[in-house]
């Protein structure tokens, strides 16, 4: 099983075999996530001569693979290191620390969440094949930076939630613009659930409902998008309205239900780090969480690519 470029070198310092958790696990960030900078550019600088590989035998320094990945691969270079930026500058800003019962737990609900994707069968015998227990994997799973990294970045996901405009809303979907009047109508005249009860995905694979969704104002549902002028349009209704025919980029319609909206809290992220910490233990962020969050940060951002280096790339 593949592991995301981003996260192989965090993953590095797990065990070669602990990949398969990190690749199949639906809690662990992928490209939105990046390894940490174990010590600063200036040491990083002192220590160019460090053999990362061997190629044929050959000694391969740290500064030689580095300098020929960004020749090769400049653009994602740096938008991976900017990704790990945004990260690590925000979980210093919220002076974001770990205490030992925290990675335990987060180490345990990262096996059981790999438990339950490959199966109780499964998951042993990927144990059987690196030879180790339960136990040990956790053990090693709790030490790791890798972990660390994505627990922070769990917290840093919840706290934003925390603070911000909530929606929950009841989404149905419709290929043809006919289809989603008719829903719309008889949404109107036996209600919303009623009428979805009709949508089978089965029957007509075009058209259905999707499970409840619950997002940040800011941070709208991905797939399938949900719109900034549909959000907008949520903004004006009463808990428990319902919007007209809504036009999506998607090229989809939706009839939408706003089954609820929560104001976010004026809090700074001291005042609820206990509660954060709860909130992402029982029910860590989900990996469309991760994204949605890392593309309104990126968008925040502003990246110019020197121009020489650009032309060296191409």
């Amino acid at each position: 099983m593949k592991v995301p470029g981003s996260l192989g070198r965090a993953l590095g310092l797990l065990s070669a075999a602990s990949a398969w958790l990190a690749a199949g696990c639906a809690a662990s960030p992928q490209k939105e996530f990046l390894p940490e900078r174990s010590a600063p550019l200036t040491d990083r600088r002192s220590k160019s001569d460090d053999i990362v590989a061997f190629y044929n035998g050959e000694p391969l320094s740290w500064q030689v693979v580095a300098e020929k990945t960004l020749e090769l691969r400049l653009k994602e270079s740096v938008d991976q290191y900017v990704r790990w930026r945004i990260v690590e500058d925000r979980k210093a800003a919220l002076a974001i620390v770990h205490t030992p019962r925290e990675l335990h737990l987060r180490a345990g609900a990262y096996l059981e969440q790999a438990r339950r994707q490959m199966g109780a069968a499964g998951f042993q015998l990927q144990l059987d094949r690196e030879g180790v227990t339960e136990e040990a994997k956790l053990a090693q799973i709790e030490k790791s930076v890798f972990l660390s990294q994505l627990l922070a970045l769990d917290k840093i996901v919840r706290f934003s939630e925390i603070v911000e405009d909530r929606f929950e809303i009841d989404r149905a979907y419709f290929a043809d613009e006919a289809e989603a009047r008719t829903f719309h109508e008889r949404a109107g005249a036996k209600g919303f659930d009623d009428a979805a009860r009709e949508l089978a995905p089965e029957r007509k694979p075009n058209r259905g409902r999707l499970p409840r969704e619950s997002f940040s104002k800011s941070r709208p549902p991905l797939n399938p998008v949900l719109d900034p002028w549909i959000v907008e349009e949520l903004g004006r209704l009463e808990p428990g309205a319902v919007t007209g025919v809504e036009t999506s980029q998607s090229n989809l319609y939706y009839v939408i239900r706003l089954q609820g909206f929560r104001k976010g809290r004026d809090v700074v992220y001291s005042q609820v780090k206990d509660e954060v910490s709860e909130s992402v233990l029982k029910d860590p962020p989900s990996q469309q969480d991760y994204a949605r969050w890392m593309e309104r940060e990126l968008g925040r951002s502003k990246v110019d690519y020197a121009e020489g280096a650009a032309r060296r790339e191409k």
